[in-house]
């Protein structure tokens, strides 16, 4: 199982990681979980001068979604799961990482923005066309405001 992971959607992310992890538990599934963050621009100063390129940024966020992920893990009394950070385009990356690391089933919590929905109807779409891998989408109860149902669709 692939559980993903997005800029922008961390919260939501983090907060149901803990229910994806018992899905993943419950089904003995080799686990990892992948967090995709677009190219960063370099990172300037009120002089523009630049005081980060993009592969100091590509670090800096690495380490912090790493340090974030496992904080969260351990919470959760699963530490040793495989991490993997991937920058592009959120769609194309979670193709490619769901086919290089053989995910029968890519999870994931979109955001309750409407970039996030976006997002979820594009990789929806995405993987339908795939035969041999299971989409789950965990989404909050968008009809009550602060509660935490969730409402699981198909894909």
């Amino acid at each position: 199982m692939l559980i993903a992971l997005f800029q922008g959607d961390e919260t939501a992310g983090l907060a149901q990681l803990a229910r994806l992890l018992g899905l993943a538990r419950m089904q003995d599934a080799a686990l990892r979980v992948a967090y995709f963050h677009t190219i960063p621009r370099d990172r300037t100063d009120p002089d523009d001068r630049i005081v980060a390129d993009r592969y100091r940024e590509m670090l800096r966020i690495e380490n912090t979604m790493r340090e974030v992920v496992t904080a969260a893990l351990r919470a959760a009394g699963r530490p040793s799961v495989e991490l993997v950070v991937r920058f592009g385009p959120p769609i194309v990356e979670v193709s490619r990482e769901a086919e290089a690391f053989a995910a029968d089933t890519v999870a994931f919590a979109p955001g309750a923005g409407f970039g996030a929905r976006w997002r979820a109807w594009r990789i929806r779409r995405r993987f339908a066309a795939r035969a041999g891998v299971r989409l789950l989408v965990l989404e909050t109860d968008t009809v009550a405001p602060g509660s935490r149902e969730i409402v699981v669709r198909p894909a």
